[in-house]
């Protein structure tokens, strides 16, 4: 008895090829929409993809899987039977669909892995401009940097990415005496064993105080906490000047370096790595470091704001601005003194300073993390997280060894209203991920990065 097939109309089985083409034809023109992205931002694959469509990673297997499982169904059901189109000649189709998957997907991964790494051969070379600012910052020379064997060893001066261009006349504001009994005229400074248990909180969580550090204008206390695997610190800020918030940068990605490398060259007390904002990933904006505005590039006007913006001014005063909800004034910020401003976010709470649940980013998955939180002018936190990553990055290596899980940025925000932040704001995270103090690094530290947010006593 012969085995019954599946008989379709003429006409579905011109409906269901028509929609297999489409499928078909789609997956390659994102594919190459996708590549096409990759090569011409070499230095930043992912920025418009992530910007404009975070859903393209997604469709284009789905639209390959589909095509090829449409076209199954048809030679199943014996509608190329007729048509010349036998099982050889399917196989094939099958076949290509297959390697150009393969070859996107082998595209993504090379070129996620790749996202810091830069040809440097493909950089036109021009004599770096002297950096001018109302609190000068010192790029970090060439002198002070090892090229690795791919790298050129001439003394070519490197290019400069960003010019620091002052935002406003310098401006000194003390802050109020709020906060007597925190400094002292003669500074000390003291470490700690984790291990000493000063509190266990109402979740379990182990509290441990790691570092103290009390000087005329800066006052320091970090503590260590733990709750099974999830690890994470929180230095606890207290400062008489917004002065004593100091940010250290390479305006060259050529030059970047870890956390501890910036925090020595400007004697901090406690630092964490910063917004990494010359990783090619700014395409609107504005980053001011130490007064000094590098970018938009040559103090240009800024009008454009596709992520939530920090900005910490000089009266001590700390604003986050929410991109959709919040109308950003370029002239109102720059009117009020301000001394950093970062750009990469999102903000963390909401504006009555309990935790969001819905983010200006596509970056919510479990992470490494940095923050920067506000309580009022005179008092911060800095909080590092540590965490595991599930990927080996472009020096081969693997992040998923760390024992601790991270945080989803709904776990974040939640942990910034229950230190009792008014503003929270999340940096860079990852394997930039660390904080600094008394020469001790805690986080992952593994990889280079631009910026560094640092506490110092003046």
């Amino acid at each position: 008895m012969s085995e019954k097939r599946l008989v379709l109309s003429k006409t579905v089985q011109a409906v269901i090829t028509l929609i297999a083409v489409l499928f078909l034809n789609l997956g390659i023109v994102f594919s190459a929409v996708y590549i096409l992205f990759h090569l011409l931002e070499y230095y930043n694959p992912h920025s418009f993809i992530y910007a404009n469509m975070p859903w393209l990673p997604i469709v284009i297997p789905i639209l390959f899987v589909l095509s090829v499982l449409l076209f199954d169904f048809l030679r199943i059901c014996g509608a190329f039977k007729n048509r010349h189109f036998n099982k050889t000649r399917m196989m094939l189709i099958i076949l290509c669909d297959l390697i150009l998957f393969a070859a996107l997907s082998l595209t993504l991964y090379m070129k996620t892995c790749t996202t810091s790494l830069v040809d440097l051969n493909t950089i036109e070379e021009y004599t770096l401009p002297t950096p001018v600012s109302v609190d000068p910052q010192t790029p970090i020379p060439v002198t002070d940097y090892e090229p690795t064997d791919d790298e050129p060893t001439n003394n070519e001066p490197e290019p400069a990415l960003f010019t620091p261009v002052p935002t406003k006349e310098p401006v000194v504001i003390p802050l109020s005496e709020k906060f007597p009994e925190k400094f002292s005229e003669t500074p000390t400074e003291q470490s700690y064993d984790k291990s000493n248990v000063i509190e266990t909180l109402s979740d379990g969580t182990e509290k441990a105080l790691v570092y103290t550090y009390s000087g005329k204008n800066a006052a320091v206390d970090i503590c260590h906490y733990q709750n099974g695997k999830l690890e994470y610190q929180v230095a606890d800020i207290y400062v008489r000047d917004a002065n004593c918030f100091k940010t250290n940068y390479s305006i060259s990605y050529h030059h970047n370096q870890n956390t501890q490398f910036y925090a020595a060259q400007i004697d901090a007390i406690v630092s964490t790595n910063g917004d990494n904002f010359n990783s090619g990933k700014i395409e609107d904006g504005i980053v001011i470091r130490n007064g000094a505005q590098l970018y938009p590039k040559d103090g240009s006007k800024q009008t454009k704001f596709t992520r939530d913006l920090c900005v910490l001014f000089s009266d001590g005063s700390m604003r986050v601005y929410d991109c959709v909800l919040d109308t950003i004034d370029y002239d109102e910020i720059l009117s009020n003194y301000p001394r950093q401003a970062f750009y990469f976010g999102p903000s963390l709470l909401n504006p009555d300073g309990t935790a969001k649940t819905k983010f200006n980013s596509s970056l919510g998955k479990v992470n490494p993390r940095t923050v920067l939180g506000y309580y009022e002018p005179g008092h911060y936190a800095l909080v590092v997280v540590l965490g595991t990553r599930d990927m080996i990055d472009y020096r081969g290596k693997n992040h998923g060894n760390g024992k601790s899980p991270g945080m989803t940025l709904i776990e974040l925000s939640a942990l910034c209203e229950d230190l009792g932040f008014s503003m929270a704001y999340n940096l860079d995270g990852g394997g930039s991920s660390s904080m600094v103090w008394n020469k001790t690094v805690f986080g992952h530290n593994d990889r280079t990065h631009s910026d560094i947010l640092a506490v110092v006593d003046p």
